[in-house]
């Protein structure tokens, strides 16, 4: 026993005396050597450093300046590499930093750290002045820090602490960042995210939430002052975007926008300020389905293709399948509109709309048109008020101008019908004035209700310069048979309206007086002819007509009703004071009196040529 003893005390002093020259070695020149030694056999791959600094007075500290580390294929290198091991266990460490890394993370294999042990912990990991290589991406100058890193089974560990990254220079799929910020925590199944921020071409983006596989949920997106300053810029954004992954779920419980502005070739903004909540982006997923969606904005101006709104204001809603506009206003045309209302695929509720001094025109309206989706199954508009609206169709076929228009509505539903109809509701409309191919007229005015299908045209009043014409009449939509009538009461009326209006092959001009009483059924062609009924009665006034004096007027007037248009030979009177009409089920009588008398007689239920003698 004594003996046991006493080689038990040699071999102890024995490993002071070892450890006494080991540490007074470190203190020398020969530390790098002493270090290297020691460290071969327990290592696997090869670590060398070009200087191993140590001191006594930080016993369990270690400085390697110019570390080469090399295993296999992988080769690492850095500036400085510092360690503080730990009292209480070997395969732990308090902390280590290292400086100056390049890391090629495109290749998994050559950054495994599989040769460490799995027991390996370490309290906290700092780099600095780390650059990072990935597949599409790369950062340069990180800085990072992370608490309680275990080796465990993953190639690179993982982090069991808090986790905090700083890049100054980041460019992801050719989108360059700067000053990004990462403070992130593991939960489980991925990380939490305290904070991530970093700018771009002077823009600051910031956001919250929580990543895991297939899911990344953000609680907060802050974008500020962001600008796409042209197509190139646009396009780099979304090729960049394409690179999401398309098996990962985003979602965003609140973002907001300060002054971005954007300039393409398609489509510009100007200081845009928004505010959204419940986003939802998911793959095989059209990005403007969003099921809970609500956001507000406000900007300068937005500008798309050929149309410009400026000051536009909204405030909308995602409710299942409809959306829902609370507030949508904007100056555009030099004037202003608003809507408001629920919309869905079937079903438009538009609670008001509004526009003032608008200037508009087919060229203004059909881009717009054509960007809107199929037109819904039924219209409800419970307010419209358009007030000092002007309407231009400019064409050389058929100019029209219509300026001061007002119109206002009530109730309104309407229905397509191969053509949009109105089947309930109350709507008046005027103008201060307008020109109709060639015609002027004064203050014209329109008042028409609808109830349940049933029209009724209370009063149509046109103002020519000499006379003026009204209209009144019913139109039963709900019947099969679609019947009508119609009542018309006239003065002094430019016989050209036929010709420039309604291109009726009727060469007058000069005035005419009328009143009419018809009616009939509208179901289809065939139901109008058959079931024409009514009276009317012309007074023709100063009327002329271009005519050839060798025709009688029976063959004349039998051919203006006939395909091709005749010819226009010289202008004289039309012998003719009265022209008085019969309709009977579709049978037309009438008779023409003046200077001489012509018999009509016409059956437009059939195929036959009026019958003028």
């Amino acid at each position: 026993m004594r003996i046991l003893a006493k080689l038990f005390a040699s071999f102890f002093i024995l490993i002071i005396i070892s450890l006494s020259v080991i540490f007074v070695l470190l203190h020398t020149r020969h530390a790098t050597q002493v270090f290297t030694a020691l460290i071969t056999p327990i290592l696997p791959g090869t670590l060398t450093a070009e200087q191993v600094d140590y001191h006594w007075q930080r016993p369990l500290h270690l400085t390697l300046t110019q570390p080469n580390y090399q295993y296999g294929h992988q080769h690492w290198q850095a500036n400085t590499a510092r360690v503080q091991f730990s009292v209480e266990r070997w395969s732990h460490l308090q902390w280590v930093r290292i400086d100056g890394l390049s890391l090629d993370l495109t290749d998994r294999a050559i950054t495994s750290l599989d040769m460490l042990p799995a027991t390996l912990t370490i309290g906290r990991v700092l780099f600095n002045d780390l650059s990072l290589q990935g597949q599409g991406w790369q950062a340069q100058q990180v800085s990072a820090q992370l608490d309680d890193w275990h080796k465990g089974q993953a190639p690179l560990g993982s982090v069991r602490g808090r986790a905090q990254w700083e890049a100054k220079q980041v460019d992801w799929h050719g989108l360059q960042a700067s000053r990004l910020l990462v403070d992130a925590t593991p939960a489980p199944n991925g990380w939490q995210f305290r904070g991530v921020s970093f700018e771009w071409q002077g823009a600051a983006i910031s956001a919250q939430g929580h990543w895991q596989p297939g899911a990344l949920a953000l609680t907060q997106l802050t974008l500020s002052d962001v600008i796409i300053d042209g197509e190139d810029t646009y396009q780099r954004v979304s090729n960049a975007l394409l690179q999401w992954p398309h098996t990962t779920t985003l979602t965003i419980d609140r973002t907001d926008i300060r002054q971005l502005s954007a300039e393409t070739e398609q489509f510009s903004v100007n200081g845009l300020t928004l505010s959204a909540e419940h986003i939802t982006i998911a793959p095989k997923t059209p990005w403007w389905q969003q099921p809970k969606l609500r956001a507000s904005f406000n900007a300068d101006y937005i500008r798309w293709h050929t149309q410009t709104w400026d000051q536009p204001l909204g405030d909308i809603e995602r409710h299942g399948e409809s959306w829902v506009i609370h507030q949508l206003t904007s100056q555009w045309q030099e004037g202003f509109v608003g809507l408001s209302g629920h919309f869905s695929k079937r079903h438009w509720q538009i609670d008001k709309l509004q526009a003032n001094n608008l200037t508009l025109s087919h060229a203004v309206l059909s881009p717009l048109m054509a960007a809107l989706p199929e037109w819904p199954e039924t219209l409800f508009i419970d307010d419209v008020t358009l007030k000092h609206n002007q309407w231009l169709a400019l064409s050389p076929q058929f100019p029209i101008k219509i300026s001061g228009i007002d119109v206002n509505g009530r109730a309104l539903q309407l229905s397509p019908f191969k053509q949009w109809r109105l089947t309930d509701g109350r709507l008046t409309a005027s103008a201060s004035h307008a020109s109709i191919n060639q015609h002027w007229l004064a203050e014209p005015y329109l008042r028409l209700d609808a109830d349940q299908g049933k029209l009724t045209l209370q009063q149509l009043l046109l103002g020519f310069p000499d006379g003026q014409l009204a209209v009144s009449g019913t139109w039963d939509l709900s019947a099969p048979s679609q019947p009508w009538s119609l009542l018309v009461d006239g003065l002094q009326i430019p016989l050209s309206v036929y010709q420039d209006w309604f291109d009726w092959p009727l060469p007058l001009t000069g005035f005419h007086d009328i009143e009419a009483k018809w009616s009939g059924l509208a179901a289809d062609r065939e139901s109008f002819n058959v079931g024409l009924n009514g009276e009317m009665d012309i007074t023709f006034l100063d009327a002329k007509t271009h005519a050839d004096s060798d025709t009688n007027w029976a063959t004349q007037i039998s051919a203006w009703l006939q395909p091709p248009s005749p010819k226009k030979d010289k202008q004289q009177t039309f012998p003719f004071e009265t022209l008085s009409i019969d309709a009977d089920r579709g049978q037309l009588t009438g008779a023409l009196q003046g200077e001489t008398r012509l018999s009509i007689q016409w059956p437009i239920y059939r195929t036959d040529a009026p019958r003028i003698r």
